[in-house]
């Protein structure tokens, strides 16, 4: 493979986006994704993305005649992490649980944590920049509830830790989908 100073990624900007139906495509315009995909505001630039994966281990299976017969891999079950750090309804519906409701106490707005949370599902598209070109992530199922405790740290801003579980859709046979880096924006005067 040749060598592609353009194929190179420094991740300085991204951003989350969330469709509350599962199987959402791809946004027509990746660099302003329009209805029903909603910015989830600000994320975290400490951890600002991740995609963990538990399970995927190969086991080698043989026979008296083949010790190394067959491999066998072990179902994966991947995440996406990031910390919310917009305190709002939408923040708190992925971290608390989307059964949550809003109520008025006293004469302010609270959001009450359901007893027993519902995680939010549907799908995720995560825009990442690097200057004049990026690239995308395209998770057409998702599930994300919380990830971790909060904690506060008055020498940073404090953030709601969430995990997207990527989920299979039926009918597909692929559970996410990355771009190759492109210009975001056209070059002048084309």
């Amino acid at each position: 493979m040749p060598l592609d100073d353009q194929a190179v990624l420094n991740p300085a900007v991204g951003h989350y986006y969330f469709a509350p139906t599962t199987g959402q495509p791809i946004p027509d315009d990746p660099t302003a994704p329009a209805d029903p995909w909603v910015d989830l505001g600000h994320t975290s630039l400490e951890d600002p993305f991740g995609i963990t994966t538990e399970g995927g281990e190969t086991e080698t299976l043989g026979t008296w005649q083949n010790k190394n017969l067959r491999n066998v891999t072990s179902p994966r079950v991947e995440t996406v992490t990031f910390a919310l750090q917009q305190w709002d309804e939408q923040a708190y519906r992925a971290f608390f649980g989307v059964n949550g409701a809003l109520a008025d106490a006293g004469g302010r707005n609270v959001f009450q944590v359901p007893a027993v949370p519902q995680e939010l599902e549907g799908a995720l598209f995560v825009l990442v920049k690097d200057g004049g070109r990026g690239l995308f992530f395209h998770f057409p199922r998702v599930s994300i509830a919380r990830a971790d405790d909060i904690e506060f740290d008055p020498e940073a801003l404090a953030g709601l830790p969430v995990r997207a579980t990527i989920l299979g859709l039926a009918g597909s046979d692929f559970t996410q989908q990355v771009s190759e880096m492109f210009d975001l924006a056209p070059a002048p005067g084309s």
